[in-house]
């Protein structure tokens, strides 16, 4: 029961700022609940998964590392924990395990990601309209969710919020649905991605679109439909993006971290980071590109988990040989995909917004592969007849 509202909170919640009491968000209130009730249910020798256990093992291993290679590089304590705060999220891996058990669970949280991620749309759309036809009191606005901090502004009318990721997220799940009213869905998202003037996030459903329609989908009329309409938004976008804001300094912003990054390696920080609490000049936090951020703290041992995490995820996705399991698994590949690629520009994969749908895809596809392998026992032939 508590994975319904901890997920519809996950998928429209964004950064967890709108539910909040004083310090306390609804987040961090659920996932302290969360965990001690699964780390009861654990005590109490209900199984979990080896892959899980060695996954869990292997992060608190990486986090205390760079814990302590930061304190000894004199990072303060404060900005130690506030690196590692984030990274915590993954111990929800957990709890994800327990909770989703079978088919129809899996089912379920499709469910609750395609109907979070068309109301997030729906609510966008929405305040646009309003915006525009002055019902809703731009200034008043602004200052109000410049306030809360959720909510960034590309003009005096578009904005971007922390949990349009799952704009994309949804997209790709009614992607590989037939059907008018999901086909609406899917261009409703599409609409809302392009609003949000955001180019990662335009740029990689695009290309992640064409792939599925090219190299998975074989349905023609869909590639010539999807084709041409991808076209026509590249075609039209640079003349969006100009009319809104420079990119450039975001762009050189980011080209400043990198090089910064580069020239402070050496041969001990190469494998293991300057350590958490430890930034840039330009960047004494978190860096906007998720993989700088991870090899600058954490050197390559850090980096090394995460992409052996998610060589993992595409091997499990190979395994699944059951063509309706395929079939329920595939989205959740995309997203990840999808958040690998974003991690590229912006801090995803090791925030709990991106982090999510890459936890529920480990989770999905161990379950998954564990029912099928339980199906072929089941209705194997003895080998005496």
């Amino acid at each position: 029961m508590l994975l319904v509202p901890i997920l519809y909170e996950l998928v429209i919640g964004g950064g967890g700022h709108y539910l909040e009491l004083g310090p306390i968000t609804f987040r961090m209130l659920s996932f302290l609940v969360v965990m001690s009730i699964s780390t009861v249910i654990v005590f109490y020798n209900k199984k979990i998964r080896l892959d899980v256990v060695l996954l869990i093992f292997t992060l608190t291993l990486v986090l205390f590392l760079g814990a302590i290679v930061g304190l000894t590089n004199n990072a303060k304590l404060g900005s130690v924990l506030e690196d590692i705060k984030p990274l915590t999220f993954f111990y929800m891996l957990l709890f994800f395990s327990l909770a989703i058990r079978d088919v129809k669970d899996v089912q379920n949280v499709i469910k609750i990601i395609k109907r979070g991620s068309v109301l997030m749309a729906v609510i966008y759309i929405g305040v646009l309209i309003l915006l525009l036809l002055g019902k809703i009191n731009y200034i008043q606005f602004y200052n109000q969710q410049n306030a809360i901090g959720e909510i960034m502004f590309r003009s005096n009318l578009l904005f971007f919020y922390k949990g349009f990721i799952y704009l994309c997220i949804g997209f790709f799940f009614f992607l590989l649905i037939e059907g008018k009213y999901n086909k609406i869905a899917m261009i409703l998202l599409f609409l809302s991605i392009a609003l949000t003037l955001t180019r990662g996030f335009i740029l990689f459903t695009i290309l992640i679109t064409l792939y599925y329609v090219f190299f998975i989908n074989k349905k023609k009329y869909i590639k010539y439909l999807v084709f041409t309409g991808m076209v026509a938004v590249i075609s039209v976008l640079p003349l969006v993006m100009s009319s809104f804001g420079d990119r450039k300094n975001s762009d050189s912003v980011r080209y400043i971290q990198v090089e910064q990054v580069i020239s402070k390696i050496d041969p001990i920080s190469f494998f293991i980071g300057h350590g958490f609490g430890i930034g840039i000049p330009i960047r004494p936090g978190g860096m906007e590109i998720s993989f700088l951020e991870i090899f600058h703290k954490q050197g390559l041992i850090g980096v090394g988990f995460w992409i052996s995490m998610f060589f993992y995820i595409f091997f499990m996705y190979y395994n699944i040989k059951d063509k309706a399991y395929k079939k329920l698994a595939l989205p959740f590949l995309l997203s990840v995909v999808f958040v690998i690629l974003q991690s590229t520009t912006n801090p995803y994969m090791n925030n709990p917004i991106g982090l999510s749908i890459i936890l529920i895809t480990i989770v999905v596809f161990s379950r998954l592969l564990e029912i099928q392998k339980k199906n072929r026992d089941d209705f194997s032939v003895p080998s005496n007849l």
